[in-house]
């Protein structure tokens, strides 16, 4: 697409090429180029040169921009608006090189580029048991709360409803089961819970103007995986994630053509350079009351099953045992993995008879090197939806467990390092 406008023309008193090239890096445009021609004319004006006695007033000024036809089709209403005279021309090319300037790390993008735009929200008013219902059927754990005015006034998600009404995290109410949600639903129901009533008033936020690289600390900082974007006016208008930001990453690195010696910081760093090398293991005939303890005890509600040898056969987080303990013994195990341990919780889980770790492990479990780039393990977490991947050695044996707030951390010191 190219854009011919005069050098004098004005947008919002700015000089209006640089307005629209402010609209099109906004817009998520590759890149954009604009020349300034040293003679023209145009229907009503007389032959402009490039001489030091005219000073150039006047002269043609040329935006051009190659980009994906779609991009092309979403960004052509917004500039033709813009201008008051000119020409827009739009023509296909064929793209003989082309390599983004990626050189590692979080890219230099704004948050407006990779946010998911116009998110779910509730208000107030809206019943607990509505949001249980629509969290349980969602990827996501978490809604933001806005006023009637659109703006964005708190949160609520499964850290507030675990310890709500029911006492059950949403991950978990995913595992149970059709039967024993709907009882969940029933009863928070007829308790009739508000949402202002659990809802926390204290959330990050970040504006659609501010680089990705400052919503990757905010999160790093935070330990948080999502945050809410808001405008000026501190309306609601997107939410970008964590595997938003890691989305991007892996597209800067998918895109680029740079010869392949050229190593970059995710790709210098090794797995076990940010792994976590504590970590809970048990064997596969581990009694399934002492496999769940260790997984409840666990921060990351995991553990990974083990063989003899210490080789990996297996990997058990809370809602598996939900989800594959027989359903008699349903109830008992949600109590267990409650946040307090009790005595009538162990006796309860104890009537599992016969089921071991083993019973209740997932299998095969997608594994990473340890000697693997950050960035291979950055991909399989995104492309296979992994949230944690446990870290093999030469010989097959677990030496540790790399997470998503790892690989984001060697994310942002990429980027620190590049721009020394």
């Amino acid at each position: 697409m190219n854009v011919v406008v005069s050098q004098t023309d004005q947008w919002r008193h700015r000089p209006l090429y640089l307005a629209i090239l402010e609209r099109l890096k906004a817009a998520g445009c590759a890149g954009a180029v604009v020349t300034n021609a040293i003679a023209g004319f145009g229907p009503t004006s007389q032959i402009k040169t490039h001489t030091l006695l005219e000073l150039s007033i006047g002269l043609p000024v040329m935006i051009t921009v190659v980009d994906r036809p779609e991009q092309i089709e979403r960004v052509l209403p917004e500039v033709t608006r813009m201008l008051s005279g000119g020409v827009i021309t739009v023509e296909d090319v064929d793209v003989a090189y082309y390599s983004a300037a990626f050189d590692g790390g979080v890219p230099d993008l704004r948050v407006s580029n990779a946010m998911s735009a116009h998110p779910e929200a509730v208000i107030p008013d809206t019943p607990i048991a509505d949001v249980v219902e629509r969290l349980v059927h969602r990827d996501y754990t978490e809604l933001p709360v806005v006023d009637v005015a659109g703006k964005l006034i708190g949160a609520i998600g499964d850290t507030e409803i675990s310890v709500g009404p029911d006492g059950i995290s949403l991950s978990l109410q995913k595992a149970v089961g059709p039967d024993l949600v709907r009882e969940h639903l029933a009863r928070i129901k007829a308790e009739g819970a508000k949402v202002q009533s659990l809802m926390r008033s204290k959330v990050l936020s970040v504006r659609p103007e501010a680089s990705l690289r400052e919503a990757a600390f905010l999160m790093h900082q935070n330990d948080v995986r999502r945050l809410f974007v808001v405008d000026a006016d501190g309306r609601l208008v997107g939410v970008i994630s964590r595997l938003d930001i890691f989305e991007c990453i892996l597209s800067g690195y998918r895109g680029r053509t740079a010869p392949q010696e050229h190593r970059l910081p995710l790709e210098h760093r090794t797995v076990a350079e940010i792994m976590d090398q504590s970590f809970p293991t048990v064997s596969e005939d581990t009694p399934l009351l002492q496999a769940a303890e260790a997984v409840a005890a666990s921060e990351v509600k995991r553990a990974l099953v083990v063989d003899d040898r210490g080789n990996l056969v297996g990997i058990i987080a809370d809602s598996d045992i939900v989800h594959r303990v027989d359903a008699a013994e349903k109830p008992g195990f949600l109590t267990l993995l409650r946040s307090r341990w009790s005595e009538r919780a162990r006796q309860e889980v104890r009537r599992a008879h016969g089921q071991s770790a083993a019973d209740v492990m997932t299998s095969p479990v997608v594994t990473v090197r340890d000697t693997s780039p950050v960035i291979d393990a950055l991909s399989l977490s995104v492309e296979q939806h992994i949230k944690r991947l446990p870290v093999l050695d030469a010989n097959g044996k677990v030496v540790g467990i790399v997470s998503r707030p790892a690989l984001l951390a060697a994310s942002l010191e990429a980027a620190s390092t590049r721009s020394l």
